[in-house]
Parts: structure tokens; C-alpha cells; sequence
């Protein structure tokens, strides 16, 4: 009897260790490697059914990641965990100032420092603003403290007003 409780215990630790660690487990069973899916804008139909990916779910995992035109994706590669990663092709990526050659200044941590017109001391405090040149910039917006529903103040000294 006891060796019958002892078996039961064992398999009942291995089910909750699947349970618990399935992916971890199921990971170290398998030799997963990432599929490209998709390529220079042309579905690898192949290799979506061997990784049991219908078209429908293509596209909607692609709507998933902001992609609303299949033709606006360059490469889609499904990655071992079972998402699918998207490159946008090269005249859809977003910009950035590198494009540019211009380098943005770091604004840095916004704080609070009006919260439903009440002004938060400590973070106005850190943000390097003192009460009456915050009170300016309200005379100067026609605003009085009370109309401000949030105000936030940047790293770089940057204050958002964002009225009831």
C-alpha cells in the first residue's frame, strides 16, 4: 500500500509540473527554431501549414500588430514561443530621427504635478518648478488651477496641461 501512495505522489509531482512549467518543458523536449513565414512580401504557404498556421490566422495576428495590409509586411518569421514577429517592408517602417541625422533631446520621467486641481508639492519640487512660475504659466494660459484636471512636467522642463 505504501509503495502505491508513494507512486501516486511521484506522478502526481510530474502532472503538476507539466501543468505548471508546460512551455518550459515542452521547450526543452523540442528543438523549436524560428520559421520564416513570410519573405520579401511573399506568404511561404509550406511553411505555414507545417507550423498549422491557416491564412486567416496570419492576417489576423498581423491586424494584431498594426498591420492592416498584408502588403505593408516584408518579413513575418513565427518564433519558437509560438508568436509571430513582423517586419514592416522598407517604404512602411516608421521613421525616426536617425533617418534624419538629427538627435532629439531626452525629455526624461514626466511627473504629476497637478492633479485634479491640486498641485502635487513634492513633484513639483523634483521637476525643478517653483509655485509661482507654475501659477505664470497658468495666468498665461488663461487657465486657473481648478480647470486643470492633470499637469505633468518633464526631465527636460516641458509642462503638459491637460484641462477638466
Amino acid at each position: 500500500m505504501e509503495i502505491i501512495c508513494a507512486v501516486l505522489s511521484f506522478l502526481n509531482l510530474i502532472l503538476l509540473l507539466v501543468l505548471l512549467f508546460k512551455k518550459e518543458l515542452f521547450s526543452l523536449f523540442s528543438n523549436k527554431s524560428a520559421v520564416v513565414i513570410m519573405q520579401n512580401s511573399k506568404i511561404n504557404i509550406k511553411a505555414l501549414k507545417n507550423a498549422g498556421i491557416s491564412i486567416d490566422e496570419l492576417m489576423s495576428r498581423a491586424r494584431l500588430s498594426g498591420y492592416y495590409n498584408i502588403g505593408d509586411i516584408d518579413t513575418a518569421i513565427l518564433e519558437p514561443c509560438g508568436k509571430i514577429s513582423f517586419l514592416p517592408a522598407p517604404m512602411k517602417r516608421n521613421l525616426n530621427p536617425k533617418d534624419f541625422n538629427f538627435a532629439p533631446v531626452r525629455e526624461g520621467m514626466s511627473r504629476v504635478i497637478i492633479s485634479n486641481g491640486r498641485i502635487i508639492k513634492d513633484n513639483l519640487l523634483l521637476s525643478g518648478i517653483s509655485e509661482s512660475d507654475l501659477f505664470n504659466l497658468l495666468s498665461q494660459r488663461g487657465s486657473r488651477l481648478d480647470d486643470i484636471a492633470i499637469a505633468t512636467a518633464n526631465e527636460a522642463g516641458r509642462i503638459d496641461f491637460f484641462n477638466k
